[in-house]
């Protein structure tokens, strides 16, 4: 035989034993990730503790850490982890392909009318991949707010106020800012809505109140009630012609074999747990009758926040999932909007 093909002959064999090796390891990953424990991640403000504890074994929870500019959870959809639960402003960011259905029909025939049109405005294919699990209305936290109350209830135009003037925390996200400066029917609504600002940040906006930074943020109820109880400065009102809707879903990665945990959810859904979240601003997807026998858990003060009246229930709205061209719409008029 000769030199050439024997060399040939080796280099055959060792890219066999390095295809063979690549092989074997990943079939161990594989392996590994089906034989772990199925995992739920969230960010750490996302689910309620006394829900998130409760998460039945094997499963375990693993927060994910958002920094400003990057998306975990598309990271997380593409490593395997089983189970994501986040709001719904996220959804936008999510390709469908990363996620599978949810398969939970038992859940989703109990959901009310606002997480059925919710889920209507996801569209067709991302609407059988995410289960809503709970909601909470946005609405206006004030500190030493009696000048603003009577106002406040009437709508969101209490935010232009000409004596709240760089006193107000809005939201970080501008589609939400938007949104509140088309409800209040003023010419240039935006730009004087970003005129009034303080900050955009609502994850700190109770400590902005709480610092005297600012005299009213806007934050969804769950942030608000149990700062209520402990500081008789803060006020909170959902205006009467409604609030937009913050939204925490559940979504299935597409790369795992684990079903939802339905018997978990279910919990939430009914007492004593049901009772204990509605307390403090977590509002699970159901049908009003079904909320109303929970409602002794909460102090009667705010009870009319967390359950309000049928019209004002349905005058509150979801933000719909965006195409590519709608979110550079959305940037430019953000842009144009400058003060």
């Amino acid at each position: 035989m000769s030199g050439a093909m024997l060399e040939q002959r080796q280099l055959g064999r060792r890219e066999l034993l390095k295809l063979g090796l690549m092989a074997g390891l990943m079939g161990l990953a594989s392996c590994g990730r089906a034989s772990a424990a199925p995992l739920l991640r969230a960010t750490p403000e996302t689910l309620p503790k006394k829900w998130r504890r409760r998460l039945p074994l094997p499963w375990s929870y693993q927060p994910i850490e958002v920094d400003a500019g990057s998306n975990p959870f598309i990271a997380a959809l593409e490593q395997g982890n089983d189970l994501l639960a986040l709001g719904d402003g996220w959804l936008t960011s999510l390709p469908a392909k990363t996620l599978q259905r949810i398969e939970a029909p038992g859940l989703q025939d109990r959901l009310d009318g606002q997480a059925r049109a919710f889920e209507a405005s996801l569209g067709p294919v991302l609407q059988s991949r995410v289960l809503p699990v709970g909601v909470s209305p946005w609405v206006l936290l004030f500190r030493q707010g009696d000048p603003w109350a009577l106002k406040a209830r009437s709508g969101w135009q209490v935010l232009l106020d000409p004596a709240l003037k760089g006193r107000v925390v809005l939201p970080q996200s501008p589609r939400l800012v938007m949104s509140l400066a088309e409800r209040m029917q003023v010419a240039d609504g935006l730009r004087q809505l970003r005129a009034q600002a303080y900050t955009f940040d609502d994850r700190q906006g109770l400590n902005w109140l709480i610092q005297g930074k600012a005299r009213v943020a806007v934050l969804p109820l769950q942030r608000c009630l149990p700062s209520l109880r402990r500081d008789p400065r803060l006020s909170v009102v959902l205006p009467n012609n409604g609030a937009p809707l913050n939204w925490t879903v559940l979504v299935r990665s597409a790369l795992t074999r684990e079903p939802l945990p339905q018997q978990w959810v279910e919990q939430s859904w009914q007492e004593p747990l049901l009772g204990q979240l509605l307390a403090g601003g977590w509002i699970p997807p159901l049908p009003r009758a079904e909320l109303r026998l929970a409602l002794r858990a909460i102090p009667k003060a705010y009870r009319s926040i967390v359950l309000p009246s049928k019209e004002v229930w349905s005058r509150c709205w979801s933000l719909p999932v965006l195409t590519a061209v709608q979110q550079m719409e959305l940037d430019q008029r953000w842009s144009q909007s400058t003060p």
